[in-house]
């Protein structure tokens, strides 16, 4: 060794001054900040591995276990401020322990490895697993919501025009559907991500007879990155995680658009809680839904991380290259971040919100969505076809509309003026009865019992249905922390083992 250097024999010079200010600082606080646990952990679980298959002796690998321990527990503060002469953060922690317990001891951490380690694997399956669970602390919040109205009538739209009726349980049935769908690319993402790549060398592995598949347990992987050059070269779990998250947060902005307009004068289907809203220093009628703006900005963000993680991989070599082994990373723990900050944001936004369901009842009432039901009505009652009721309830609206009327003014008179202006004849068979039951909106959601279809009996089914499945998939996430809790117990009583075994 070269003074406090590590691993800088075939360079003359130090570090230079740029170049650790610009590369090498701003790296180390990263991974101090993001991977000092998981290192020490790594170190752990390699050391015993080591000790395990005789490759170093019992008495050095308890050693350096002591060591490792003493690092662990001491945390991160340990390591102190950046060290230019140490280079790197692995650098960094291999002097202190080279300082507890000498060079030949604390050197034995390297056999058969380089820098690139699991060690954002292991950040990241811990930060997927939160956002699932932050997730379905979501869902389940929208769920209790959609159960307390799942018989608030509310018009919905298409191209944004009053389009069918429906109810605020029904759609919101529809966000937690979206949010299950988003938990289950993010849990996707973690089965991806938790693949062990311990053991890969620096791309062809190593002569010595290391156990790859007891580190992988011993640290809670799933499993091994086989392939040597492909554990070191392949960064596409960063993708899809990072394309998880996307996915995620615009789902969250289009379902944020949608309360920020109810919430507006003009709708005023929602008022949010005092708790979330801000107001104006001019203006002092202004109550502003500022939650659902923050929400749409940071679905941004993790939309440009997302490109961000595509665009630092895209052009660079299959090969450890610190695109890969470096700069993807931040955006990706970034956006996990904010994801997780917009999702508590939201849930309590949502949970204390006010919702006007006369106001809903009245607009949905006031325009003609429920037109196709009345077409329907005309074409079972009135013996014609589908498309020419559609076409006599389409006459029947515009001239309602020339004159000023609405939904709930539509009667028998309307509809057979209209048969007579399209067909040329009145139609048999329609009543007054069956025209102002086409044109309720309550009468209109009950009868729309379809599978998955806004009628408070089917709604109520989706959620039952809905909490089994969230149910289901909170378990497995239990389980998953569970058995990467039990392989750190296994590793915890391995090294207790082998540091008695030599006392």
């Amino acid at each position: 060794m070269s003074g406090n250097s590590i691993s800088r024999e075939r360079l003359e010079a130090p570090p230079g001054r740029i170049y650790s200010e610009t590369v090498l600082e701003p790296g180390y606080r990263f991974m101090l900040e993001h991977y000092f646990a998981a290192l020490a952990e790594t170190n752990l679980a390699w050391a015993a591995m080591l000790v395990e298959t005789g490759i170093v002796e019992p008495e050095t690998g308890a050693r350096l276990l002591d060591a490792v321990v003493a690092l662990e527990e001491a945390g991160p503060e340990a390591l102190g401020e950046f060290n230019p002469e140490h280079e790197y953060f692995y650098s960094h922690m291999e002097h202190w322990l080279i300082e507890r317990a000498g060079e030949e001891v604390a050197g034995e951490i390297n056999i058969g490895r380089t820098r690139p380690e699991p060690l954002t694997r292991m950040a990241l399956r811990e930060r997927l697993l939160g956002l699932t669970e932050d997730v379905a602390a979501l869902a389940r919040t929208l769920l209790d919501m959609a159960e307390r109205e799942v018989e608030t009538v509310m018009p919905q739209w298409t191209h944004f025009q009053h389009a069918q009726l429906s109810t605020l349980g029904h759609y919101l049935v529809a966000i937690v559907n979206a949010l299950e769908r988003d938990a289950a690319r993010l849990l996707a993402a973690f089965k991806t991500t938790n693949q062990c790549t311990l053991g890969c060398g620096a791309l062809a592995g190593t002569s010595y007879p290391v156990d790859r598949d007891l580190v992988a347990e011993l640290l809670g992987f799933d499993g091994v990155r086989e392939n040597t050059i492909d554990a070191v070269s392949g960064g596409d779990h960063v993708l899809e995680a990072t394309s998880a998250i996307a996915g995620l947060m615009v789902n969250l902005s289009r379902f944020s658009q949608d309360l920020y307009i109810w919430h507006t004068e003009e709708f005023g289907f929602l008022l949010v809680a005092d708790e979330y809203a801000g107001s104006s220093s001019m203006m002092p009628q202004k109550k502003n839904a500022y939650p659902f703006e923050y929400v749409r900005a940071r679905a941004a963000h993790a939309i440009g991380d997302a490109a961000s993680a595509y665009g630092t991989l895209h052009n660079t070599n299959y090969q450890d290259i610190k695109d890969v082994e470096e700069e993807m990373v931040p955006p990706a723990f970034r956006s996990l971040e904010e994801a997780a900050r917009a999702i508590r944001l939201l849930e309590g936004t949502v949970s204390t919100m006010e919702i006007r369901r006369e106001r809903m009842l009245e607009q949905a009432g006031h325009g003609f969505a429920a037109a196709t039901e009345l077409a329907a009505t005309v074409h079972r009652a009135g013996g014609v076809s589908a498309r020419t009721a559609h076409r006599v309830v389409g006459h029947l609206v515009l001239q309602a509309s020339k004159r000023g009327l609405g939904g709930r003014d539509v009667d028998l008179a309307l509809v057979q003026a209209s048969a007579q202006a399209v067909l040329g004849h009145e139609l048999d068979g329609v009543d007054e009865d069956a025209v102002r039951r086409a044109m309720d909106p309550r009468a209109f959601v009950d009868a729309h019992a379809v599978p998955g279809g806004p009628a408070p009996e089917r709604v109520r089914e989706a959620i039952a249905a809905a909490r089994e499945r969230l149910d289901g998939r909170e378990a497995d996430v239990a389980g998953t922390r569970a058995r990467i809790a039990a392989a750190r117990a296994r590793l915890d009583d391995m090294i207790k083992t082998r540091r008695q075994a030599v006392v």
